[in-house]
Parts: structure tokens; C-alpha cells; sequence
């Protein structure tokens, strides 16, 4: 059924995986038996000093969650209509002159490969704390992100689709409005609201260093040892979190269809569309509107004193000009830390995914009522941010890098679970049946079935997370998982400008390089 080319793939990618643990392992200093353990240690503190929840100011953390999700609500307004912007100066089938794609595409890549707490540290670097700075720092990383995947998507679309309009005489704008903005809709719903998931995580952090969110709170309570106020918190954003997943899923069934339909966007299509379809896409823009504007409302930007802060901007850059090389040696090896701290979570996460992905997914579940709760469980560990987990592991066990990486595998097994889920009930039923009809045990149906035709899935989705792995642990050097993060925070704490500028510029060719890696691994076994 598979060719032996797959089967190469997939016991290459094992080996490599199996190389990656141990490399990391030694160079880390981790202690395995130390890492097996804590998840045991992690589950009674937790179950100890958390439970049961704090309702005492349960009225205030009410209105924290909502700031937080009204931030991830304006940020994903604004980023996504500038992200459309940069979008069309990126592409290839719109922007005809190259410089500009190419000058474009250099700057998004910058702003996209800076992590937002690292964005956020810089803002409270140049503007001081406040809840705007949290916001400028959610558009940048939201702007980066979206504009190359907004991109992918306006190149997808067909030249031969446009020429026709060129042919006729018709205006950029005209093409744009008539040829890529029908075409387009269906993807710009799913990857804005697909931002708006992530832009809740993480503005419910963004004020562990200042700029605003619900992170401030829990940071405190959490180093105050108020864990079951820190509880409240954390439950109210996982409910929030999973409110907004089950929104999104609403919205992209509405928006695109009944039944897995996706219906012409196109004005000359109107007829093709339902009326309900049609008066629901009525509906929604005009919903978004309203919640748009009662988000930007109901939050307290401090915009007078950000906009007052302004003109010291110009200093602060002559400053950030500078370069300080002597860091340069010592910011490659913590950048090198954090990668290989990225690298074993993501490892780690990833095994773990594979064995709850094949006892979740539908076609395959052996007991239904456990896939289930495996389901939940990924959904719980994906609402909650890494560095809210990391400060909770450290509460419990301390700093450290078997912290970091505990908390990336964390964050990595409730990421792949669901893609891992997603890639395995993609495969039809049949050949499951028939090998259940020969008399195949569960087992045997997984490693010659349906791991071999999964395993360059699986590859590609584990190489679209090698970026983010490595971004988180980034961030978690923050607030004391070592690596770059650390060396970035400590600098701007002490106002030294030639080194933060030097260990931004090592982060963003580094990962810069990183994200090359990962597509080609991608276009290698297969883009998901």
C-alpha cells in the first residue's frame, strides 16, 4: 500500500527524532528520572495548593479575562487589515514590481520571527508599562504572522484568474475588490479567527512584563503563593479560551457553509448561496463591527501618555543603532540553549501526542469514553499559556532548564495532539475494517497501517511546530528558563541599549534560519 520511499521517511525521521532526544539530554545536563517524575510531583502540588478555587474576587477577575479578551479582539482587527496590506505588497500575483515584494517580505519576516513577549519587553523598553504598549506589541507579532499567511494564500490564487481583468484595462484596486478579495475570504475567515484563538493566549500574559493583561495578576498571585486565587484566573481563561475555539468552529461552519460546503464568494455567485448563508454573513460583519468597537471601549488604553512617549522614540532607535559585539559569542550560545530547549520539548511532545492521538482519533479509539477525555485534556493544556505553566512548575519544583523543557513538552503535546488527531481520521475507514476482519489487533493496525500512511503527516506538522517550540523557549527565558530570552530581559531591565539591539538582531537571523529549515523539512515530507 505504501511505497518503500515512505517507509524510508519515516524510520529516517525516527532516528533523527531518537538523536535529537539524546543530544539534548547531554547537552542540557537534564536528569531523565528527574523529568519522568515531575510530572507525578507537578499533579499533587497542583491538586494540593490549588483546589479549591478562590471565589472571593471572583468579580474583578471576571472583568480581567473580558480586558483580555477585548485586547486579543482589537489586536486581531487591526492586525488583520494591516496584515491584508502588507499581504498584497507581498504577493507575487498583485505587487508586479519585485524590490517591493522582496523589501516587504524582509520586514514581515523581521517582525514575524520576534516573539510577542519579546515585542512586549521592547515596548515597555521605549514607551514604559501600560496597557498600550501591550497592544502595539499583539499588532506587531499578529501583523507578522498574518501577512505571510495571508500571502500563501493571494499566491495560491490563479494568474489566469486576474489576466482576463488586466486584459479588460481594470485597475489594481478594481482586480483586488473583483478578482483576489472573492477568492481570498474564505481563507482570510479562517487564518484571522485561527489568530484571534492565539491572541487571547497571549495577551493573558503580556503583563508579566508590563504591558498590560491578565498575566500581572496571576504572576502575583502565583509569587505571592495565592495559588487558588491564581486558579480562579487560570480556569476563567481556559473557559475563555475554549469558548473562543468553539466560536471560531461556529463561525467558520456559518461563514463557509453547512456540511463542509465552502460557497463562492463571488458578487456573481450571490444566487448559488443560501439565503441564510447570506443573511448570517449580514449578521456577522455587522456583529464584528459592534464587538470591535465595544472592545476598543471597554479597554483603558493609556493612549495620552503612549503618544507622549512618542517623541523619545527617536533617541531610543539612535540608541538601538548600536551594536555591541562582545555579547555576540555569548548570545549565539544561549540562542543555541534555547534551541535545543525548543528541540527536546518539542521531541518529548511530540511522542507523547502520537500514543494519545491513536487512542483519541474516531476511526481508531479503542474506548470512546477515553478519547474523550483525551480530547478535553489536549484542548485544557492548549488554553493555557506556557509562561502561566511555567510559572506553576516553578512554584512547585523551581527554575531551570528540565522547568523550560517540561514546559515546552507541555505545550507541544497539547498542540500535536490535535493535529496528530486530525491527520489519523483523515484516513478512511476501509483499510482499518479489513485489517480488524483479518483478525489484526490494535497494535498491528497502528504500525502497519496506519503509521506508515500518517508518518510524513506527522513529520510536517512536527516541523511547522519547530519554530514555535523554539519561539516559546525564547519566551520562557523571561521569567527564568534560561537561554536568550533571559540575556534579552536582563539588558533592557538595565536600560543597555547596544546589547538588546545585538541579541534582537542574533533571534531574528537565527530564526530566521530556523523557519528555512523547517520548510524545506516540510516541502520534503509533505506540506499539511
Amino acid at each position: 500500500m505504501h511505497d518503500k520511499s515512505i517507509r524510508i521517511k519515516f524510520w529516517f525521521g525516527v532516528l533523527a527524532v531518537f538523536a535529537a532526544v539524546i543530544f539534548c539530554f547531554v547537552y542540557l545536563g537534564l536528569d531523565a528520572v528527574a523529568l519522568i517524575t515531575l510530572a507525578p510531583t507537578f499533579v499533587r502540588y497542583i491538586a494540593v495548593n490549588f483546589f479549591p478555587p478562590s471565589m472571593t474576587n471572583l468579580q474583578a477577575n471576571l472583568a480581567t479575562v473580558l480586558q483580555t479578551v477585548a485586547f486579543a479582539v482589537v489586536s486581531t482587527y487591526i492586525s488583520s487589515f494591516l496584515a491584508f496590506i502588507f499581504a498584497l505588497l507581498m504577493s507575487d500575483v498583485v505587487m508586479p514590481y519585485r524590490a517591493v515584494r522582496i523589501a516587504v517580505r524582509f520586514f514581515m519576516t523581521f517582525v514575524r520571527n520576534i516573539p510577542v513577549v519579546i515585542w512586549a519587553t521592547l515596548m515597555v523598553f521605549v514607551f514604559g508599562i501600560g496597557s498600550m504598549v501591550g497592544l502595539v506589541a499583539l499588532v506587531l507579532a499578529t501583523t507578522g504572522f498574518l501577512s505571510r499567511s495571508y500571502a500563501e494564500s493571494i499566491n495560491e490564487i490563479s494568474a489566469r484568474k486576474l489576466e482576463p481583468l488586466r486584459a479588460s484595462g481594470v485597475r489594481t484596486h478594481a482586480i483586488i475588490i473583483h478578482g483576489v478579495l472573492p477568492e481570498f475570504a474564505p481563507a482570510w475567515v479562517n487564518w484571522t479567527l485561527f489568530a484571534f484563538e492565539l491572541n487571547i493566549r497571549a495577551s493573558a500574559v503580556l503583563g508579566m512584563v508590563g504591558a498590560g493583561g491578565m498575566g500581572i495578576l496571576i504572576q502575583r498571585n502565583l509569587t505571592l503563593r495565592n495559588f487558588q486565587g491564581a486558579a480562579t484566573l487560570i480556569l476563567l481563561l481556559i473557559v475563555a479560551v475554549v469558548c473562543a475555539e468553539f466560536f471560531s468552529a461556529y463561525v467558520r461552519k456559518k461563514v463557509m457553509g453547512d456540511g463542509g460546503h465552502s460557497y463562492d464568494f463571488g458578487a456573481g455567485a450571490l444566487s448559488a448561496i443560501p439565503a441564510n448563508v447570506r443573511k448570517f454573513r449580514a449578521f456577522v460583519i455587522v456583529a464584528a463591527l459592534v464587538v470591535f468597537v465595544a472592545s476598543l471601549l471597554y479597554l483603558d488604553l493609556d493612549m495620552a501618555r503612549f503618544i507622549g512617549r512618542l517623541e523619545n522614540v527617536p533617541r531610543i532607535m539612535g540608541l538601538l543603532m548600536e551594536v555591541n559585539l562582545d555579547i555576540v559569542g555569548h548570545g549565539l550560545r544561549q540562542f543555541f540553549v534555547s534551541l535545543v530547549m525548543g528541540i527536546a520539548g518539542l521531541v518529548l511532545g511530540g511522542f507523547l501526542a502520537v500514543i494519545l492521538a491513536f487512542l483519541a482519533a474516531e476511526n481508531i479509539a479503542p474506548f470512546r469514553p477515553l478519547a474523550v477525555v483525551i480530547k478535553a485534556f489536549a484542548s485544557v493544556v492548549r488554553a493555557v499559556p506556557s509562561l502561566v505553566v511555567m510559572l506553576m512548575i516553578v512554584a512547585a519544583i523551581g527554575f531551570g532548564y528540565t522547568t523550560g523543557v517540561a514546559v515546552l513538552t507541555i505545550s507541544s503535546m497539547g498542540y500535536l495532539t490535535r493535529a496528530f488527531i486530525a491527520t489519523i481520521e483523515e484516513e478512511g475507514r476501509a483499510s482499518i475494517t479489513a485489517m480488524s476482519a483479518a483478525g489484526a489487533s490494535f497494535g498491528q493496525i497502528i504500525v502497519h497501517g496506519l503509521l506508515p500512511a500518517v508518518a510524513t503527516g506527522f513529520l510536517s506538522w512536527i516541523a511547522l511546530r519547530l519554530e514555535m517550540s523554539v519561539a516559546e523557549s525564547i519566551t520562557l527565558g523571561v521569567v527564568g528558563a534560561g537561554g536568550i530570552g533571559a540575556l534579552i530581559f536582563r539588558a533592557t531591565r538595565q536600560f543597555d541599549y547596544p546589547t538588546v539591539s545585538t541579541l534582537i538582531l542574533i533571534v531574528f537571523v537565527c530564526m530566521f534560519c530556523l523557519e528555512m529549515v523547517a520548510r524545506g523539512v516540510r516541502r520534503r515530507f509533505g506540506n499539511v
